[in-house]
């Protein structure tokens, strides 16, 4: 078991040493920020301390003002604009360890189409400064014949945002190959810390670790340091021991440098 710690110093230099070729770790942090931002961005604070501290840790943070973006055409509230913005020149600015998708959820395939491509589009009409870098669609299907409804967003995504990020989350494993193939990440697990079983994943050359990830919720507190060095996210809000659980990232992935 890794006990908890706090990001420290050694550890990223330690980091560095061992890879020193990678400009970003193999794993990192899905987290779905469905947390308001508050004034001067206090509730995101924790966040943005440990884009600062864990440079050479990816965050994939999912934004969701309102069920989605808001109202056709609209931009988020003020304060949503300025913490957005705060995020990028933290780390996606610089292309660095930030990617801000913006959520819109697809109804398993069954939320009206239209409905599905004014959000996409309405994030992409954001300004610069806090415009998302992709999208993050929740609620996918997994079936081949829902296959073309799911090209038809991907296309949408890239003709409106150009160079973008896509992560689908059926938190289940797709039934064909083709899912992998119109995004770049896949949350192929979605649930209980307890009842998620690695073994349970599908891993092979259509479907490989790196476009896969888990969102993993009501953990202990103490996590086994395999389930950390292969997939890891939180859900919904930032837990009591933030803090420790990046360490445990950072050092799983630490040891499995140290071993090649």
């Amino acid at each position: 078991m890794l006990p908890p710690r706090t990001v420290a110093l050694w550890l990223l230099v330690l980091l560095n040493a061992c890879v020193s070729t990678l400009a970003l770790l193999p794993s990192g942090v899905i987290f779905p920020l469905y947390i308001y931002p508050g004034d001067n961005c206090v509730a995101w604070s924790p966040l943005i301390s440990a884009i600062q501290a864990g440079s050479i840790l990816q965050f994939y943070l999912i934004i969701n003002p309102a069920s989605g973006p808001g109202a056709a055409g609209t931009q988020p509230d003020t304060t949503y604009q300025a913490c957005i913005a705060t995020l990028r020149s933290t780390g996606a600015a610089a292309g660095r360890n930030v990617k801000i998708l913006g959520y819109v959820a697809t109804g398993y395939g069954n939320r009206t189409s239209s409905l599905v491509t004014t959000d996409i589009h309405t994030y992409s009409q954001w300004a610069t400064t806090y415009r998302p870098e992709g999208i993050f669609f929740d609620q996918v299907a997994t079936g081949a014949h829902q296959l073309s409804t799911y090209e038809t967003y991907s296309t949408k995504v890239h003709t409106d945002f150009g160079t973008s990020y896509i992560i689908f989350n059926p938190s289940a494993v797709p039934a064909v190959t083709g899912y992998y193939d119109i995004s770049d990440l896949i949350v192929t697990f979605g649930g209980f810390y307890n009842d998620f079983d690695a073994s349970d994943l599908t891993i092979g050359p259509s479907s490989p670790s790196r476009k896969q990830a888990v969102i993993l919720h009501t953990g202990p507190t103490q996590i086994p340091s395999q389930v950390v060095g292969n997939f890891t996210s939180i859900i919904n809000k930032f837990p009591t021991d933030w803090n420790g659980f990046l360490g445990d990232l950072i050092s799983s992935q630490i040891a499995l440098c140290k071993r090649r």
